[in-house]
């Protein structure tokens, strides 16, 4: 049975600090975004365990993170970044998320959103917003909806008012989104198009509540969001073209999850063989001094690591064809 969560008693107003105070680190290379992550991870991992069974929200961490660059290394070039290939973001995910699966899984949406900006916004809106990623502005998300048909069956409306938009709705699932500096919502105009609205978290009439209360990856804070009467400039607003024609960015998605998946894989992998070093005896029959001698549980070990090693070649393959299709 889960367990009874009071989720009053988070760390949230230690996130109140909103903007950061200086801008990312800028990251030179796309080995220098692999060697950071795996320095980030292997911090990370030290707290993980306590971090997810208290339901504390890895604050510090988050911060850290998208500080240290590796949040905008998919800004093209042309807007001051590094647009690194989708195997280096897909290694980057992997190491995070073997550390910790709720910090690898926080800035899914933020990375979907920048590679969107890219077939979808204006000129002008990629400057604005990629120069927020530079300096360390995190995006969050307010895409899925409760009781639709389907997922792009969108209830959220979005309608001219002025030289602005009004949007109302409900959200659910929305990752990151407490943690985040902008908001992206999903919604849908008067015409039937689909329309990304950016907006500050803090804006009126945007109330984003931790109700977040899962099994695993504890610490997302994927929660629900009200949006009432939100007004949104109208240079903020981003018309979706995704949905009407074929784009990568469902594949996008699609991937980075993989490589979220294949980091916790890879995370359990290595915590089941320090368990067995530490831990385990061999059986009576073994004729062993240590477990880790026992010929069953080496061919076991080597099982789990060739099947994500497998898992981890396919998904470097997968990636290059990302790359491809964003370029096409």
């Amino acid at each position: 049975k889960p367990e009874e969560n009071d989720m009053s008693d988070l760390n949230i107003d230690q996130f109140i600090q909103q903007t950061p105070v200086e801008a990312a680190y800028k990251i030179q290379s796309e080995q220098e975004a692999i060697d950071l992550a795996q320095q980030l991870a292997e911090k990370f991992a030290q707290g993980a365990s306590e971090r997810d069974q208290k339901r504390l929200l890895p604050v510090n961490e988050l911060n850290e993170y998208s500080q240290s660059g590796l949040w905008a290394i998919r800004v093209p070039k042309e807007y001051g970044g590094l647009d690194a290939s989708y195997r280096t973001v897909v290694e980057v995910f992997k190491t995070i998320s073997s550390a910790d699966g709720s910090l690898g899984q926080i800035p899914q949406n933020h990375f979907a959103i920048l590679d969107t900006l890219i077939f979808d916004a204006s000129n002008s809106q990629k400057k604005f917003f990629y120069d927020l990623v530079l300096k360390g502005i995190r995006f969050g998300n307010a895409f899925s909806e409760i009781g639709n048909k389907h997922v792009a069956d969108f209830q959220t409306k979005i309608e001219k008012d002025g030289q602005d938009y009004i949007v109302n709705g409900k959200k659910f699932f929305s990752t990151g989104a407490l943690l985040a500096h902008w908001v992206p919502i999903v919604a849908v105009g008067d015409d039937g198009n689909v329309y990304l609205a950016i907006t500050p978290r803090e804006t009126k009439g945007l109330t984003i509540i931790n109700d977040w209360s899962s099994f695993g990856q504890k610490t997302t804070a994927s929660g629900t969001i009200i949006i009432e009467n939100v007004r949104v400039p109208a240079e903020y607003v981003v018309p979706v073209k995704s949905f009407e024609n074929p784009t990568p960015t469902g594949a996008i998605s699609q991937i980075l999850q993989a490589a979220i998946d294949a980091g916790l894989a890879r995370g359990a992998i290595e915590e089941t063989i320090h368990y067995v070093k530490q831990y385990t005896r061999p059986w009576i029959d073994a004729k062993q001094d240590k477990a880790t001698e026992d010929h069953f549980t080496i061919a076991t070990i080597g099982d789990l690591k060739t099947r994500l090693k497998a898992a981890e070649a396919v998904l470097d393959l997968a990636a290059d064809q990302v790359d491809l299709a964003i370029k096409a």
